[in-house]
């Protein structure tokens, strides 16, 4: 154990020699180096005139190069799109595009009385008017709608028409299936006796759009922006309407989340506000214009890396919003930092202003460059997320935190040196004349307004440096924490922590629900609403069958069938929903399996026949071979994002066992990936951060016990932080996971600075070193977790999904990873902490015309 120690005391000894010469320079060159800072920044700023946006949902919140989008290539490849000429909801390539009607009746309960149907009928007719331009060209809704039979297809308009509307007046239309068609796909809240539809509350009408071309994609979102802004101005009396386009989600997502961003602007002026408060003093000993600085250099970090990061092409995605927030967190932890190292060196007064910043520097530069060096490593852990979201994410926030330190040290610390030179020299902080004392003001008779405002003096001590909130925790703590009731009360609520904690992991949920990505007041959030209560969710699932497939053969045929059977068994499929040319085209007098060319020629007899399965096979160049086929199977109403995702894997489980070459794919795989891949890639990534945390320590802090220690309290609060996901009513995602990664870097600097504190701390005993810990370490871990959860607290009021579970996991990370240093990790040192001989610092043994390093004051 000695030898552990030793090692700790050498390789601190060699780290702080390090930071007193980076010190001492930038006490020697302070104003050359607030100049170069400046200067760093406004260049470095300029490079935001190449910011660009990425707000696609699917690019930003799916996985990047999964499964499904590798499918997706080739399926779209096989199968080309049919939207131009025979529109079947079942058979897309790609997300549908439409603007989409959810109806219900007001005034009569059931959207299919007369008077509700002669309004939606009104309503359709105003949304097929609709014209708007495209490069010059007025494009009208017949341009872009999605052909079925040579007419454009409406979802759920068929309803509305007289035949079918006197049909249900007679009573003749059954329910859920009407000829052949699920009608339960279109109405909400419908009732029905004895199997004919009585009654239904809600009704939905898409106007599907055609994909078929890039100019096409392009005409459409056009006519979809205008019918967004024409179903928000449909007059109504008997029936109410929710209304969406295909596109709503990306837009309102973007919207909202930099709606939000104004709150940075709050923020800033509340670190302001604070930072004042907690640095006032008279004139002359006052840091407040010190304190802005360290806000400044905060604010120049995020400039400078946005700046940086847009130049080098990175896009800039909507969750980054809330980067500046914990920037500014992260500088005004490390301005406290420093500051009580400074106040440190009042009673070295007698040397020069250079040589107490390398006192300073040496006490505190482990410590902020710790806090620094294991944030930037969280967040390059969560550059190799397969979630392009995450990965920018990380990728300007990272950047940031190396801005923010380097600006830290070069902008603030300078500025803190010219600080002292103010002070040792006697003057005001605002005119910087010199002043005289309090005191001697007095004693001249001067008014008490001018002896407050005008008087002053150095400071001669720490105490004299420091306000209420930086000088009580170190005054109370080690008596409340280091009785023997303290510690049980402590271990206690510890472990009801940890119970309850452990119950909230076993139980949270993964995915993320995309309508919870816009604010409750949006217009996509109320049609999601409704559109999840009041009607079905249900999905295909299309296998696709290979060029291999021999379909003339026996074996191949009981293949086909054993995987048709199986996927109809599943829990979550309908088992009579199949749509499959094959099974069609056995039972007419065109089949004929005597061999591939009779089997083909009979093919194409029955598909001039119908259309039903137009382009379901697809022949090879010569027209004489079948390159590829896909029969398709319905869910049943799966509501559960969870869920969904399973049925997913259940179908590509039966089609990658099946001796055929088949596989099975749908446009809405895409985002179910998501729910399949957000666990494995969250436990990697955090459990990544956290091998990387671990070796940081190992070499800043040396010593086996105290490594432990550090890797159980994070791993503790981390346990705290999963558990409260589901406390919160926050699921597992890909915007959740990027607070899980901050987590990791958050709790390693809470508790490697108490650690480190204890071990360079003086005493004879157990108590005595966490005692000093404590003194050291409690005042500006409280006042930077306090200057954190301040600038995170305007966030409350967010609306915004991204912010909001930014505040509530920020809120839990600080709150546990202060309670965790500040309270638990004192009382399990204050029991079974190593003990040492007290650590001098090799700077006390120099010549006496060094300064001596005081001790590291940890953060």
């Amino acid at each position: 154990m000695c030898s552990f120690n030793k090692c700790f005391e050498g390789v601190s000894a060699f780290f702080q020699r390090i930071f007193e010469k980076i010190g001492i320079f930038i006490g020697t060159y302070p104003v050359v180096l607030v100049v170069a800072s400046l200067s760093v920044t406004l260049g470095l700023s300029c490079g935001m005139i190449t910011l660009s946006n990425e707000t696609d949902t699917e690019t930003l919140y799916t996985p990047i190069n999964s499964r499904a989008s590798q499918d997706r290539v080739q399926y779209q490849a096989t199968f080309p799109d049919a939207t131009g000429s025979n529109y079947r909801g079942y058979a897309l390539a790609a997300l549908d595009m439409y603007g989409r009607l959810l109806i219900s009746s007001m005034t009569y309960g059931n959207i299919l009385s007369n008077a509700s149907m002669q309004e939606i009928r009104h309503h359709i007719s105003t949304i097929k008017d609709i014209s708007t331009t495209y490069e010059g060209l007025v494009i009208k809704y017949v341009d872009v709608c999605a052909r079925q039979n040579g007419s454009c297809y409406a979802s759920g308009e068929f309803l509305t028409t007289d035949a079918v509307h006197n049909a249900y007046l007679s009573g003749g239309i059954t329910y859920p299936n009407w000829n052949n068609i699920d009608i339960s796909a279109f109405l909400g809240q419908a009732a029905s006796t004895g199997g004919k539809l009585v009654s239904a509350k809600y009704l939905s009408i898409s106007f599907n759009l055609r994909m078929d071309s890039a100019v096409n994609k392009a005409k459409a979102r056009a006519w979809e922006e205008e019918f967004l802004k024409k179903a928000a101005t449909l007059g109504t009396m008997s029936t109410r309407i929710n209304y969406a386009a295909s596109h709503s989600l990306d837009a309102e997502l973007n919207k909202n989340t930099n709606g939000d961003i104004v709150f940075f602007s709050v923020t800033f002026t509340l670190m302001i506000t604070y930072a004042t408060f907690v640095a006032g003093g008279d004139v002359v000993s006052s840091r407040t214009l010190a304190s802005w600085a360290g806000v400044m250099a905060a604010g120049f970090g995020i400039l400078s890396s946005f700046g940086l990061v847009s130049l080098c092409g990175v896009k800039f995605v909507n969750i980054v919003g809330v980067t500046p927030f914990l920037i500014i967190g992260i500088g005004v932890d490390d301005m406290f930092l420093l500051m009580s190292s400074w106040a440190e060196t009042y009673p070295h007064r007698d040397k020069t202003v250079a040589s107490r910043m390398g006192m300073t520097f040496a006490s505190a530069g482990i410590g902020i460059t710790i806090t620094s060096l294991t944030d930037l490593l969280a967040f390059l852990t969560g550059v190799s997320s397969v979630f392009l979201s995450v990965r920018n994410f990380c990728l300007y926030t990272g950047v940031a935190v190396i801005f923010c330190y380097l600006y830290q040290c070069l902008f603030f610390s300078p500025c803190l040196a010219i600080h002292g030179r103010r002070v040792d020299s006697n003057r005001h902080c605002m005119t910087c004349l010199k002043t005289k004392s309090r005191n001697q003001l007095r004693n001249d008779d001067a008014s008490t307004c001018r002896v407050f405002c005008c008087g002053g003096s150095p400071p001669t001590e720490r105490g004299q440096d420091e306000r209420f909130f930086e000088t009580l925790p170190r005054k109370y703590l080690p008596q409340m924490l280091l009785c023997v009731g303290g510690k049980v009360i402590v271990i206690v609520l510890f472990l009801a922590y940890l119970g309850v904690s452990i119950w909230g992991t076993l139980n949270f949920k993964q995915g993320l629900i995309l309508k919870n990505l816009v604010s409750t007041d949006s217009y996509y959030h109320s049609y999601s609403e409704t559109n999840d209560a009041y009607f079905s969710s249900t999905f295909p699932f299309p296998f696709v069958f290979g060029p291999t497939t021999n379909y003339t053969d026996k074996d191949t045929v009981d293949n086909i069938e054993s995987l048709i059977n199986s996927a109809k068994a599943d829990p979550g499929v309908n088992e009579n929903s199949l749509v499959c040319w094959f099974d069609s085209y056995r039972e007419t007098t065109a089949y004929d399996n005597s061999s591939t060319t009779a089997f083909v020629s009979g093919l194409k007899t029955f598909l001039s026949m119908t259309t039903n399965f137009d382009k379901d096979v697809v022949f090879d160049s010569t027209s004489t071979n079948i390159k590829a086929s896909r029969c398709y199977l319905l869910s049943i109403n799966i509501k559960g994002s969870n869920a969904q995702a399973d049925v997913m894997v259940r179908m590509r489980a039966l089609a990658d066992n099946s001796p055929l070459s088949v596989y099975t794919f749908h446009p809405a795989y895409i985002f179910f990936e998501q729910y399949v891949a957000i666990l494995p890639s969250t436990l990697q990534t955090v459990g990544v951060a956290l091998v990387v945390m671990t070796v940081v320590t190992c070499i800043f802090l040396p010593h086996p016990l105290l490594v432990f220690l550090v890797v159980l309290n994070v791993v503790s609060i981390l346990v705290g932080i999963f558990g409260f996901l589901y406390i919160w009513g926050l699921s597992l995602s890909s915007v959740t996971m990027i607070h899980l990664i901050m987590s990791v870097g958050f709790s390693v600097d809470f508790s490697v600075h108490v650690c480190s504190a204890y071990m360079i701390g003086k005493g004879r005993n157990r108590s005595e070193k966490t005692e000093s810990a404590i003194v050291h370490a409690a005042g500006p871990i409280l006042n930077g977790g306090m200057s954190s959860l301040l600038g995170i607290l305007v966030l409350v009021f967010s609306k915004s999904y991204i912010f909001n579970s930014f505040f509530k996991i920020m809120f839990t990370v600080i709150m546990f990873g202060m309670l965790h240093a500040v309270f638990l990790l004192p009382v399990i040192l204050s029991i079974i902490g190593p003990l040492t001989n007290t650590f001098i610092s090799p700077a006390s043994s120099r010549s006496n015309s060094r300064p001596p390093s005081p001790p590291i004051d940890y953060m």
